[in-house]
């Protein structure tokens, strides 16, 4: 009797709210990048060392804040789960030994980095 009402959707679920964080590093005109786990969420892709994270957990947090500096926290949702990513960088320590590679910050563009952690670098660069 009333066709304006069909077709009903069904209410989307509700996506788990997960919490990171992410690690910006320097050394001269490079940032640290490391390739991320082959499984799981941007999987096999470059991106800012972090800690842990997943779709299903949380990261393991920031032990030690002292030597790093907060630049804010990006949002951003995965089809599995929303993320809020916490930003920390700070300057590598002389003859600090790290896994990764040096990424030149000025070719960053060319780096191939997944949107989250190209939003995370805009953090970081805009201060």
């Amino acid at each position: 009797g009333e066709p304006e009402k069909y077709p009903v959707k069904p209410p989307k679920k509700v996506k788990p709210q997960q919490h990171g964080n992410a690690f910006w590093i320097e050394r001269g005109d490079a940032v640290l990048l490391v390739t991320r786990p082959g499984t799981g969420l941007l999987g096999g892709m470059r991106a800012l060392p972090d800690d842990g994270w997943t779709a299903r957990s949380d990261g393991s947090g920031l032990a030690d804040t002292a030597s790093w500096e907060h630049a804010g926290t990006v949002r951003h949702v995965f089809t599995h789960c929303a993320l809020d990513l916490a930003v920390w960088h700070r300057t590598a320590a002389a003859g600090e030994q790290l896994d990764g590679e040096w990424w030149p910050i000025d070719r960053l563009d060319e780096a191939g980095l997944p949107t989250l952690y190209a939003k995370a670098a805009q953090r970081v660069l805009a201060d």
